[in-house]
């Protein structure tokens, strides 16, 4: 143990510190790129990170306020403790690979009552308190911050308010133009130098969630406290916080808090390979084998616009049991259900155009899961007696939405959701919801969540631009898996696209929507247009049947936020790959080396001569590919390219795996 923590002081004093702070500890990455120096300044504990000899962040506190004490104030540890991991963790529900490697180096200083966890990954550091007494008290204040040695580029969710709906555009300023009166929604990603910063927490439970507000040169965090008086304002789908307690959270003290992690990437690639959220979150020991990934045909978005049939379409049974019909003829396996099907306020009083008992029948014999939408605060109220409810029907999962705080009084709702949803064996997408923070881990059921700006701000805002698409997926998505529900098949340039609740449209290519499925990881992933749209446009509904939701090997392909983007993931025998471009003209090439030896086919999708114009125009080719080939590509402003690359057969066909 003591050998361990001379090698890590070590590696750490290739690293300056401040003359007037002294070097607690220190702990470095298994590749010792990534170092943390823990500090003590006279007063309170700091940490500050270094990277190929580089400061990433200068000297930060971390303190947390519990009854009057300041955790974080002490002068020295009563013991310094080292340790490490090197392991493979499984998901139970894949994303991006079947497995992740988890490999980290750890230092944890001993104080009475609690101490400081700190860890080095590869990719990122992370730090966190740990409550050691059985005593339950009040957590006041937690003092996180983020500070950097210069004025930097950074991306940031922008609100005035602890209550929002989580959904906002990116602003692109350097730090020092960040307003101080705003907080930022998390993660917030920092240019320092040539490295991307993402800021962001893991495995938060029992405790609010972690908002950034600017200071000039960094963030300091705010967090809501516990609500003690709560109003419900009519028509606006919110419980307001009208008093909130003077602390965060009241609880055992025997406990973990969340941590607070500093992602570090020398490239923006890099970014999308990284799971460590993931890896510092708790995982289930429970089984989830009967969870099931898949894609989910939704009525809401395309406003039930079925047309060519002989039927009133809408909210009403007979719809639903064509839509039922037309999921199990295309081997999709959920259709979600959304508002309409019970009373607004009601979870119990039904919809009597509905008949769901019946639907859910056919989709149980069709072998189509039914997944019903609900208000969270119909959901809070009529938990017990909704899911029971739920599940005498055989309904397979619930999409929970409005969910406009992160106090934790929110976060436990999240868990006690997340508990009843595995008892009746239901899945869970949260919708309008803070972004991932690693409750997945331990709730594998948690299949996908919002907190995002996604397709659906397109019927009633412009809000949904090609540049946004481009920065999500480097921000938003590296938390976890995000309900983005893509799948237009009405797209339009900017010059053209126009808002429309009815029939909406996407902006950006055709294509644009196709690489989504590719790149935009969600194990439920919306197929968000009308039945009809789809029919009729064959070639590109066989290329969405045909894309997995869930992975065996992701390779990211190159990468630069708002710019371009470009995956490759394999399912089986078959590689798919989705490029996306932002707001302008490109031209990229990109290399087959990920295939294996032998003749492949490609079948792809690429933006057509006129998509600069019409959005809708794309080209579909196939051509034999091996690895040794390069694929140049020219991209539409907003444009995209999607291929599937299949093992030529001897006999000449295809395979169909």
């Amino acid at each position: 143990m003591k050998s361990l923590l001379t090698c890590l002081l070590l590696l750490a004093s290739l690293c300056p510190v401040a003359a007037k702070e002294h070097r607690v500890a220190s702990v470095a990455s298994p590749d010792a790129k990534n170092i943390v120096n823990i500090l003590y300044d006279g007063q309170t504990l700091h940490y500050e990170v270094f990277r190929n000899e580089e400061r990433i962040l200068a000297p930060s506190p971390l303190t947390m306020t519990v009854d009057g004490r300041i955790w974080g104030s002490d002068a020295r540890p009563n013991e310094i403790s080292c340790g490490g991991a090197d392991r493979t963790e499984r998901f139970v529900v894949a994303r991006k690979y079947p497995s992740v490697r988890d490999s980290y180096r750890e230092v944890s200083l001993h104080y009475s009552g609690y101490r400081v966890e700190v860890r080095a990954y590869n990719d990122g550091v992370a730090y966190r308190f740990v409550g050691t007494t059985g005593r339950e008290g009040c957590v006041e204040r937690e003092g996180v911050a983020y500070a950097f040695d210069a004025d930097c580029p950074s991306y940031t969710l922008l609100t005035g308010n602890l209550q929002n709906w989580f959904e906002e555009n990116y602003s692109e300023r350097m730090l020092s133009e960040l307003p101080s009166d705003s907080i930022s929604i998390t993660p917030v990603l920092v240019r320092v130098g040539r490295y991307g910063v993402l800021l962001a927490e893991a495995n938060l439970y029992d405790y609010p969630g972690l908002y950034l507000r600017p200071t000039g040169r960094g963030f300091e965090g705010v967090q809501a406290a516990y609500p003690r008086k709560e109003e419900f304002f009519d028509g606006t789908n919110k419980i307001y916080a009208t008093e909130r307690e003077p602390y965060l959270v009241k609880c055992g003290l025997d406990r973990a808090f969340p941590w607070r992690v500093t992602g570090i990437f020398d490239d923006d690639a890099s970014i999308l390979g990284s799971e460590l959220i993931y890896l510092l979150s708790d995982k289930t020991r429970n089984d989830y084998s009967w969870v099931r990934p898949g894609k989910v045909l939704w009525d809401w978005w395309n406003h039930n616009n079925i047309y060519g049939v002989d039927f009133k379409a809408g909210i009403n049974t007979t719809t639903y049991l064509y839509m039922v019909d037309f999921a199990a003829e295309h081997g999709i396996e959920y259709l979600l259900i959304d508002e309409g099907w019970s009373e607004r306020d009601d979870l119990l009083t039904l919809n009597p155009e509905v008949d769901m008992p019946a639907v859910c029948r056919h989709a149980a014999e069709k072998g189509v899961g039914i997944m019903l939408w609900a208000k969270w605060i119909n959901v809070d109220r009529q938990l017990d007696e909704a899911f029971e409810m739920m599940r005498s029907w055989g309904v397979k999962g619930v999409k929970i939405d409005f969910m406009d705080r992160n106090d934790a009084k929110m976060v436990n709702f999240y868990e006690r959701v997340a508990r009843k949803a595995e008892e009746c064996r239901m899945l869970v997408d949260f919708h309008g919801s803070y972004p991932n923070e690693g409750m997945r881990a331990k709730y594998p059921l948690l299949m996908t969540r919002e907190g995002v700006v996604g397709l659906e701000y397109n019927k009633w805002s412009d809000r949904a631009t090609p540049r946004h698409d481009l920065i999500i997926p480097f921000l938003r998505m590296w938390v976890g898996p995000m309900d983005y529900t893509p799948g237009a098949m009405l797209n339009a340039q900017r010059e053209s696209f126009r808002v429309n609740a009815v029939e909406p449209m996407s902006q950006g290519t055709r294509v644009h929507q196709l690489a989504m499925y590719v790149v935009y990881e969600s194990p439920l992933q919306m197929l968000s247009d009308s039945p009809t749209k789809y029919l009729e446009n064959p070639e590109c509904f066989d290329f969405l049947k045909q894309v997995p939701t869930v992975w065996d090997e992701t390779r990211p392909l190159f990468g630069e936020i708002g710019r371009n983007i470009g995956v490759a993931r394999r399912s089986g025998d078959r590689w798919f790959v989705g490029i996306m471009s932002g707001d302008t003209l490109q031209n990229v090439t990109f290399d087959l080396s990920f295939l294996g030896n032998g003749n492949y086919v490609m079948t792809a999708f690429c933006d057509g001569v006129n998509a600069e114009v019409n959005g809708r125009d794309y080209k579909c080719f196939g051509q034999e590919v091996t690895a040794a080939d390069r694929i140049p590509v020219a991209l539409a402003t907003g444009g995209g390219f999607a291929a599937v690359i299949r093992p030529k057969m001897d006999s000449g066909e295809h395979s169909d795996r």
